[in-house]
């Protein structure tokens, strides 16, 4: 939810009464969101496990400005108007867990390796490739994001 400044908050942020108040450094509005809570959920180790694996793997740097330069220009999109991606980690995990549905009996992210990635050809290879795929909506001239990860 987007917050008025009322005079008595000024350039306030940080916790107060159970909401959490932030300044978006991209659009230079002040955010309101209540505070989180942890809540204990059966698939919360499967996820957990999933995130360490992926980024265990240590995608290079040209793959990582692959990926800024996407969210860069995915939200330009008008679907991102409902789904925008903040950091180049958001497009990251989207691209891998909708490989790990798009083909689940070969990709399992807890157990995910570079070499299981390069032997089989998975489409996260390249954020190109990823596109082509279907993993990830195309974006003008992803052609060029071809580095390997």
């Amino acid at each position: 939810m987007k917050a008025t400044r009322a005079n008595l908050l000024g350039e306030f942020t940080g916790k107060l009464d159970g909401l959490i108040y932030y300044r978006s450094r991209r659009t230079g509005k002040l955010y309101v969101r209540r505070q989180w809570e942890s809540r204990n959920h059966p698939a919360a180790p499967q996820f957990s496990s999933a995130n360490k694996a992926i980024f265990a793997l240590q995608p290079s740097d040209a793959y990582k400005n692959n990926l800024r330069d996407y969210v860069m220009l995915y939200n330009k999109l008008p679907i991102a108007a409902y789904k925008t991606l903040w950091t180049w980690t958001n497009a990251y995990s989207m691209l891998m867990f909708a490989m790990q549905k798009a083909m689940p009996g070969v990709v399992d992210l807890p157990t995910i390796t570079r070499e299981q990635i390069t032997s089989q050809s998975l489409p996260c290879i390249s954020v190109k490739a990823a596109i082509e795929a279907g993993l990830l909506p195309p974006v003008k001239l992803y052609s060029r994001f071809n580095a390997v990860i």
